[in-house]
């Protein structure tokens, strides 16, 4: 009611012209009030006839009367705008706003969505909501035209249950219903898991962006270099001096470097690089050190054909002590990312506390080949036992400590000391990883060898995703790192 008066005394302070607060406000002989340009401007329009008349009563006035201001209206202008009268006008609803549900005369602009009233409310009508006790429970939230969408079509009840099995969200009689058995959790928790997937995915976007701004960056260093080479070659090719063209000839670095990019080498036919002496060696550990093979005859030892990598399948069981406590192992070998059903692992000095990850029990002989089944976003790596347990350190591939393969939607990425290496390959769920040795002939030692294979579901088909070389001590422990609701990797059983 106090809302509605206030209305009406406003509605009193308005310009019959403009429709807005009295701005200057005048009043004429027939004791109507304008503001000042607005009536103005209606008998500047007037002057043609002679006589000038009222916009509301029409009487005419002869000749034109001068305009005052009227210092009382202009009062109660200034006073309804500082007793907050004008910012009451903002109720009003304009286009695209949302309707106070309780108002019944003049529609007001509803400030607050209520979710167990499904109902929206103005400020007026929202106040019984921070006054009874019982509807201070109620959950507010910004007012919505989407009300009916969180009503269940089946049964009309408010949808506050999240089905996973369906990803979908229902209402508790369809819980007990059609959905029974499914796994299923509160709207409000799922919100809140998403949101956590949806940081995360962000950040590892930001991630993904910072490393590619700097591949460009170096890109257009080398663009510029290149149109700088070419330019040369250009001025030379119009000189027609023999001497001064042998001269500056000699000066050029060899032709073959001008076609080359000196960081980046781009292999579209190819899936992966090998990595060499020319890879900077302060990103590789004391214990897998570069060992450059130029001009040395290399005897490979790798399998050709999965018969020969199956000769050299390995048995891998999880290290309880190390798996992180949204880490849920089993059936078999396989490790699942679950946060809402997130298991109280007993405290031990071995279990990872920052990151979704866990450690095989056996380290690796060498040569070893296994496989792994993944969906989401997961790490396959290979690492040393005393790899940190927290921090980002403690992330495979992070340090020195591990390498790995982080497999996800579109592509994959090699990790290893902090730098990775984006990957585009035939996109398969299962991985091949191979752990053995290559011998150098005429030489008393031999290199390392860790491989990433694609393994088509198909025909089992094995691409070559990535392959480092190197030497190393060990011995290494195999390890899995599974990010997100709906992640899993697991060990698989090789067959054939």
């Amino acid at each position: 009611m106090a809302q509605q008066e206030n209305q009406q005394d406003r509605d009193k302070l308005c310009c019959s012209v403009c429709l807005d607060l009295l701005k200057d406000p005048v009043t004429i002989p027939c004791g109507h009030s304008y503001c000042m340009n607005c009536i103005k401007s209606y008998w500047d329009e007037e002057d043609q006839k002679q006589s000038h008349s009222c916009p509301q009563c029409r009487q005419t006035f002869t000749p034109r009367p001068a305009l005052v201001k009227n210092t009382v209206i202009a009062g109660l202008v200034e006073d309804t705008k500082k007793t907050g009268l004008q910012a009451a006008s903002s109720g009003v609803p304009r286009l695209g706003d949302v309707s106070c549900d309780f108002c019944t005369e003049r529609k007001l602009k509803a400030i607050k969505s209520c979710l167990q009233c499904l109902v929206s409310y103005c400020e007026q009508h929202l106040q019984p909501h921070y006054e009874v006790a019982a509807l201070k429970k109620h959950k507010l939230v910004d007012p919505s035209q989407k009300l009916q969408e969180i009503i269940c079509s089946h049964h009309s009840e408010v949808m506050k249950i999240f089905c996973r099995t369906d990803q979908k969200c229902i209402c508790y009689l369809c819980a007990m219903d059609e959905h029974k058995g499914h796994e299923t959790v509160s709207a409000a928790a799922e919100m809140s898991e998403k949101q956590r997937e949806l940081r995360e995915s962000q950040q590892n976007m930001e991630r993904k962006l910072k490393e590619k701004e700097e591949i460009v960056k170096v890109l257009q260093q080398e663009i510029s270099e290149l149109r700088r080479r070419k330019a040369e070659l250009e001025q030379l090719s119009h000189t027609e001096d023999p001497t001064q063209f042998l001269h500056n000839y000699t000066l050029l670095p060899p032709l073959s470097e001008a076609t080359d990019s000196p960081s980046i080498n781009v292999h579209p036919q190819r899936y992966t690089e090998d990595v060499t002496a020319a890879a900077s060696e302060d990103i590789m550990s004391k214990e897998w050190t570069i060992t450059s093979l130029s001009g040395i005859k290399e005897e490979p030892l790798e399998p050709k054909t999965r018969a020969e990598f199956l000769k050299y399948k390995c048995q891998i069981t999880f290290n309880l002590n190390t798996a992180h406590r949204c880490v849920v192992l089993g059936p078999g070998l396989k490790a699942k990312y679950n946060y809402t059903q997130a298991i109280r692992y007993y405290v031990h000095t071995d279990r990872f506390t920052d990151w979704p990850q866990v450690l095989s029990r056996e380290g690796l002989t060498v040569p070893s080949y296994w496989e792994v089944e993944w969906s989401g976003n997961v790490f396959i790596a290979i690492a040393y036992k005393d790899i940190s347990r927290s921090g980002r350190e403690s992330t495979f591939g992070n340090s020195d400590r591990s390498w790995a393969l982080e497999c996800f939607c579109g592509g994959y990425e090699f990790r290893h000391y902090g730098s990775s290496t984006f990957i585009k390959g035939p996109e398969s769920s299962r991985i091949g990883v191979y752990l053995g040795y290559s011998k150098i002939r005429e030489h008393s030692y031999s290199t390392s060898i860790l491989s990433f294979y694609s393994i088509s579901e198909r025909t089992r088909t094995m691409t070559l995703l990535h392959r480092v070389t190197g030497t190393f001590t060990g011995p290494f422990l195999v390890g899995l790192g599974v990010y997100g609701h709906g992640s899993f990797a697991e060990i698989c059983e090789v067959l054939s």
